[in-house]
C-alpha cells in the first residue's frame, strides 16, 4: 500500500510518529509498502510501535540518536502514537475522511 492511499486519519499516524523522531516517521511511512490495506499497514505500525515502547532505549542505540534525543520525551510521544494509532484501528474506516486522488 501507498501511503497517497491511506486515509487522512491513517496518514496522521505517520505524521504524529515525526514529533517521536523523523526516523519513525520515515520507518512507518516505509511500512506501508509492505501491506495490501489500511487496516494490515495500522496493525503493522501498531506491533512496530510496540515494539519500540518496550525497547525504547534500544531503539534510539540503534539509530545513534541516544544523545540527541530526551528519553522520556521520546516514550512519551510513542505512548501518544500508539493510542492514536489504537483509535484509528477502532474507527471505521468510512469514518477516517476520504482519501484525495
Amino acid at each position: 500500500m501507498d501511503t497517497d492511499d491511506l486515509t487522512p486519519m491513517a496518514y496522521d499516524c505517520i505524521l504524529y510518529a515525526n514529533a517521536a523522531t523523523d526516523v519513525l516517521k520515515s520507518e512507518l511511512g516505509a511500512l506501508c509498502s509492505r501491506h495490501e490495506t489500511e487496516d494490515e499497514c495500522l496493525r503493522g505500525m501498531l506491533q512496530r510501535v510496540r515494539s519500540i515502547e518496550k525497547h525504547a532505549k534500544e531503539y534510539l542505540e540503534s539509530w545513534n540518536l541516544i544523545d540527541e534525543i530526551n528519553i522520556r520525551i521520546f516514550r512519551q510521544h510513542v505512548k501518544k502514537l500508539r493510542e492514536f494509532i489504537e483509535k484509528v484501528l477502532a474507527t471505521p474506516i468510512k469514518e477516517r475522511g476520504e482519501v484525495e486522488e
